[in-house]
């Protein structure tokens, strides 16, 4: 089973908003096997709002949700094959997106770890 958390710039802090990761860490067999960077994440996904911090300018048309969500699946393309992402929390677009490549969402909380591995390590042994 190929497991995804998203991550921060250190690879290994679980980042709360899955869209804003720099990173998705993939787990087989409870052990990283692979980062794939998030084009939207890091810094990038937002600039240009003046109160600082992430933001999409659009309104709630059905063109420009199927759009958002288009460009979220460039960035989460690399993760198709895998089984199952652990997310805090996920915006509606991010989790059409992942949906669309055949990745179950799973919520996690912060108490089942900080770190992905502490995650994962939960998440195979049946405690989330």
């Amino acid at each position: 089973m190929k497991i995804v958390v998203a991550v921060d710039t250190d690879k290994q802090t679980i980042v709360k908003k899955t869209g804003q990761a720099a990173f998705f860490a993939i787990f087989e067999n409870g052990q990283v096997v692979d980062f794939i960077a998030n084009n939207h994440g890091g810094g990038n996904h937002g600039q240009g709002n003046p109160q600082g911090g992430a933001y999409h300018k659009h309104s709630h048309e059905e063109m420009e949700h199927d759009e958002h969500t288009n460009e979220h699946k460039k960035d989460v393309l690399g993760l198709a094959g895998c089984d199952v992402i652990l997310v805090q929390a996920i915006g509606e677009n991010m989790r059409e997106a992942l949906e669309s490549i055949g990745l179950k969402v799973k919520k996690i909380r912060k108490k089942d770890g900080v770190t992905a591995q502490e995650a994962v390590k939960i998440f195979l042994d049946d405690n989330i």
